[in-house]
């Protein structure tokens, strides 16, 4: 049975408080009995991550850091990254963190670019990442690269493998393939058994013409997402899935707010599947 959890972008769009999110969101965990929390980093001068790592064990929560930057043409070079990476990791590890889910800028480098070419970007991922795992290892981390609306999951799996190192690691997000023109249950097929994340998305996707398509968030079980399919398929391939978190993201449309009927609805959908 996998850990499940609550991932944070389900408050974004002005749901979050300014003051103190990472407390706010251990409370929200606790509300809905849930014990795993994805979250960012605090800010420098923001929350003290040692006092999120003491509130998060009191209420038996994994905090699942998320870790962003450049990882195809880094501003300061593959050594600046390791540095990013470095200074990231020492948060994450006074946060009391074991495992972040990473992902690039995806606006900026993606597999519908031309520039640099598709095959360039994963190679210039593949050079500048084994120094981000070096850091990580160094701390006892593990990181979970995530395809995150940017790349495909055999693409993003070849980076890994390519990498080859024990530290890094894959994180899955279930709805993450539709943007990119890719079956779900396909992506989960083929990355499941490199897994150490999972977050829980569901859609819809409303088609009309090919540069008119819709895509609106829904409760888990309620859109696109083929759950039935992926849930067992989870369950089977999951390296260790009693120490997985799958997280639930819900993404609300614009000027809803009705998180709590749909993260109960979520939970009720899944609670007893995994």
């Amino acid at each position: 049975m996998m850990i499940l959890g609550l991932s944070s972008p389900t408050y974004m769009g002005g749901f979050l408080p300014e003051r103190d999110p990472l407390l706010w969101l251990l409370d929200r965990c606790a509300e809905y009995d849930l014990h795993a929390l994805e979250a960012g980093l605090p800010p420098d001068g923001a929350e003290d991550p040692v006092e999120v790592r003491k509130k998060a064990a009191d209420l038996d929560v994994e905090w699942v850091a998320f870790w962003s930057s450049d990882f195809v043409e880094p501003a300061c070079g593959a050594a600046g990254l390791r540095e990013l990476a470095a200074r990231a990791f020492d948060v994450a590890n006074q946060g009391g963190c074991k495992k972040l889910v990473i992902h690039g800028h995806g606006a900026k480098h993606n597999r519908f670019v031309r520039k640099p070419s598709l095959d360039v970007q994963l190679a210039k991922m593949t050079d500048n990442l084994p120094g981000v795992a070096e850091e990580a290892a160094g701390r006892g981390l593990k990181l979970g690269l995530l395809p995150h609306l940017d790349y495909r999951s055999h693409e993003v799996l070849k980076v890994v493998t390519d990498v080859g190192h024990s530290a890094l690691r894959i994180a899955i997000d279930c709805a993450n393939a539709l943007p990119v023109s890719e079956e779900p249950v396909h992506a989960v097929q083929a990355l499941a058994e490199h897994a150490i994340t999972v977050a829980f998305k569901d859609v819809r996707v409303y088609p009309y013409r090919s540069n008119d398509v819709t895509i609106w968030g829904t409760p888990i079980g309620q859109g696109s997402v083929d759950y039935e399919t992926i849930l067992p398929i989870l369950k089977s391939r999951l390296p260790d899935s009693a120490t997985t978190t799958g997280c639930i993201k819900v993404r609300l449309p614009p000027n809803n707010a009705d998180h709590d009927a749909w993260l109960r609805q979520s939970i009720e959908f899944l609670k007893g599947r995994i």
